[in-house]
């Protein structure tokens, strides 16, 4: 992702983002703490177009950078996942960028695949790839 682009996501459109998100109850968020505090989170829900449906989104999973690889993404996904069951979700989807391979690798190996549906974003001089990956919780 282009550096311009993570730098103009300022930590006050962050904290306006993710206010509005709890306090509005628009997702579910899961956050994961240690003793040196926020180690990763995760975001899932309905979009509004899929409301009234058994379809859920994973919307946003984030590890801090110094704690991947030590189990806090896996933690959080299977608290997700048992969450959508208890809901009776029949699938989940998400979007993540096609040069991403280690969460390309870390949703295949939770069983997620693609979908087939692509999606392309200009961010300055970058063409960004999105791909759609989903899952069936349901039998």
């Amino acid at each position: 992702m282009p550096k311009s682009f993570i730098e103009s996501y300022t930590f006050e459109k962050r904290q306006k983002l993710w206010s509005n998100i709890i306090e509005r109850e628009l997702a579910v968020v899961l956050v994961a703490e240690g003793d040196e505090g926020l180690s990763g989170f995760l975001c899932f829900g309905q979009p509004k177009t899929l409301k009234g449906t058994d379809v859920y989104d994973l919307s946003s999973i984030y590890i801090d950078p110094d704690k991947i690889g030590v189990g806090i993404g896996q933690l959080l996904y299977d608290k997700c996942e048992n969450m959508l069951r208890t809901l009776n979700a029949e699938k989940v989807s998400l979007w993540a960028l096609d040069s991403n391979e280690r969460a390309l690798n870390f949703y295949t190996k939770q069983g997620f695949t693609p979908t087939g549906e692509s999606n392309k974003e200009q961010a300055d001089d970058v063409v960004l790839n999105d791909i759609e990956l989903a899952k069936v919780l349901s039998a």
